[in-house]
């Protein structure tokens, strides 16, 4: 009888796996990976990679899903620590200063969930999902800072809180295409003071 594996160390294989995901796919992108170049990434075997997802979406899939909730439940740690609206939007918006190498692949493999979700439908309500909970997060702040008069009365949360989410994702774009680290935290505190004269 083979030998049972406990919980936490199954956990361990299934994250080792997405982290070989994440380095393939920011390597190779998601079309031009295999399940085999998964393999190989991760050092174990394919029988492995089945024991724990059901094909290359799947994996693709998870790993939208896992890192979705690791940084939202690190981000809200902190947010819940910050009583200022004001400091918690600085505070989320100079998040990726330092550059964070991790979060350039993320973003990379990021472009592919939405390229790739006008061919699945799980990829679309995934991302639709995660769209809707961290602009929802943002409304929620700017309500807040209006409400404790850190913004001004006549701001729509809902519409500074799709510009904020805008700027975001349109800076990481850019930096993929030409990264240079000075130049993105630069453009970090241009988006803060977009953000705060739009706001305050």
């Amino acid at each position: 009888m083979a030998p049972r594996i406990s919980e936490e160390a199954k956990e361990e294989k299934r994250l080792a796996l997405l982290d070989a995901a994440l380095e393939c796919f920011s390597q190779k992108g998601y079309y031009a990976s295999s399940v085999d170049d998964i393999v190989r990434y991760s050092n174990l075997s394919k029988g492995s990679v089945y024991n724990y997802f059901d094909s290359k979406e799947d994996i693709f899939i998870s790993l939208l899903q896992h890192q979705t909730k690791t940084s939202l439940e690190r981000l809200n740690k902190v947010l819940r620590e910050i009583e200022s609206p004001l400091e918690k939007l600085k505070y989320w918006i100079n998040l990726d200063i330092p550059f964070n190498l991790h979060k350039k692949k993320m973003m990379r493999v990021h472009i592919e969930f939405w390229m790739y979700s006008s061919d699945s439908p799980d990829v679309k309500k995934v991302l639709t999902d995660r769209f809707d909970t961290v602009l929802g997060i943002v409304k929620d702040i700017i309500a807040e800072g209006i409400e404790a008069g850190e913004f001004k009365k006549d701001v729509d949360p809902e519409k500074a809180a799709g510009m904020f989410w805008a700027l975001h994702d349109g800076l990481w774009l850019h930096t993929l295409v030409r990264f240079d680290e000075k130049q993105l935290e630069e453009r970090i505190k241009e988006i803060e003071t977009t953000m705060l004269a739009y706001l305050t």
